[in-house]
């Protein structure tokens, strides 16, 4: 059976400055069969006071809701903190089920320092 599989970027590497709003990645998995997301936080030379925190969504929609806090539409299906280490690298890999109808990512959280966020998500597109 091939597979095919496709990479696909929710949030691309990019810097969360300090107290900012949050950082939000969205991904429609309706005709999708799931994959592995991957979420990492690096901290700065100095760490944050208050640590950013990743929290992985679900939605069960038909169509891709607009991005949000967890809520009527989005639920939280894990939360992963950044710590408060100088230099800190917390990076985690999250596999996604097929029955998953909605992806969202959120960063937030962080206060005192930046710190810089990305979730890539490698995506089984088809099995032929």
């Amino acid at each position: 059976m091939a597979l095919t599989k496709t990479a696909r970027t929710l949030v691309t590497s990019v810097s969360k400055a300090a107290a900012s709003a949050d950082i939000f990645g969205t991904i429609d998995l309706e005709a999708t069969y799931g994959g592995t997301l991957t979420l990492k936080i690096t901290n700065g030379a100095t760490g944050p006071t208050v640590q950013c925190t990743a929290n992985v969504l679900i939605a069960h929609n038909a169509t891709l809701p607009a991005a949000a806090v967890a809520g009527a539409d989005w639920k939280t299906m894990y939360s992963i903190g950044g710590g408060l280490t100088n230099n800190g690298v917390t990076e985690i890999a999250v596999p996604i089920d097929a029955s998953v109808m909605n992806l969202e990512v959120q960063f937030t959280g962080n206060t005192g320092q930046a710190v810089t966020v990305e979730a890539l998500f490698s995506e089984l597109t088809s099995a032929v």
